[in-house]
């Protein structure tokens, strides 16, 4: 299916009533009682219902006991969106997607909320083949990289071990040109990997107010710089008392109050 028709598809769910994860990875993340499977069993039935004030509370009061489960954060957004609340709603499927990078509903979802932003942030062009390669290195998971670099890590070190043992030269020199391109593919993931791991390490942060100045210095008195909406994206950079430094995709930085955003 290509990715236009996944985001109809997306819209319709949303706008349907429809949405809503499977409840399989709850029970075994709550590990103690019924009560956070009781709380989505009826979260589940509320967004069904069309009571999305009611669904989005249960399932608040599900993470709140400590359950940090994609299904969870993908159900709490859809319920979130349904009320019109974007930034919670772009938030909670940031959160699905750092859990399941693989859920290709709540991706086209996010990209869904964020066109209906007032923000429209020009990130930097990028060539084809870096844009296809971030793309790939989004939808999958961190642990199939980390797999993949150390097979082909080892198996680099195997070959070569085979060279000083090889009497025929022709053989060695197989050998040497194939340990080497067996290398520079596990180098390859070894640097994916790295990426991965920067951006699940990275500050990233949703505002949630209606509307926040961005001003030059940590402080009222500073000068405003420019004005960002809800749900718009950003990197946290650094936090000095009650403001935050933060820093836009197309260069635009300043400063911020913490409460008016909340970190991925």
């Amino acid at each position: 299916m290509s990715r236009a028709a996944r985001l109809l598809v997306a819209l319709i769910v949303l706008f349907a009533g429809g949405g809503l994860a499977s409840k399989g990875g709850v029970a075994a993340a709550a590990q103690a009682g019924d009560s956070p499977q009781a709380l989505f069993d009826r979260a589940g039935s509320d967004y069904r219902e069309g009571r999305f004030d009611e669904a989005s509370k249960r399932y608040e009061a599900i993470v709140a006991q400590g359950i940090d489960d994609a299904r969870v954060h993908y159900n709490l957004a859809n319920a979130y969106f349904k009320l019109g609340r974007l930034g919670p709603a772009i938030l909670e499927y940031e959160r699905s997607l750092r859990l399941d990078p693989t859920d290709g509903e709540a991706r086209d979802n996010l990209v869904l909320a964020r066109g209906l932003l007032r923000d429209k942030v020009t990130e930097p062009e990028m060539q084809y083949p870096v844009r296809v390669l971030k793309e790939t290195l989004e939808t999958v998971p961190a642990g199939v990289v980390a797999v993949a670099f150390l097979v082909f890590w080892i198996a680099a070190w195997g070959v070569a071990g085979f060279i000083p043992v090889t009497a025929s030269w022709v053989r060695r020199r197989l050998l040497g040109y194939g340990a080497l391109a067996l290398g520079l593919v596990a180098v390859t993931f070894g640097a994916a990997l790295l990426y991965q791991m920067r951006q699940e390490t990275a500050g990233i942060g949703i505002v949630m107010a209606d509307r926040v100045d961005v001003r030059s210095g940590p402080g009222e008195e500073n000068t405003v710089l420019f004005t960002v909406h809800e749900g718009t994206r950003m990197e946290l950079r650094h936090t000095l008392e009650a403001w935050t430094q933060v820093s836009l995709p197309n260069g635009l930085s300043g400063w911020v109050p913490r409460s008016a955003v909340e970190k991925v």
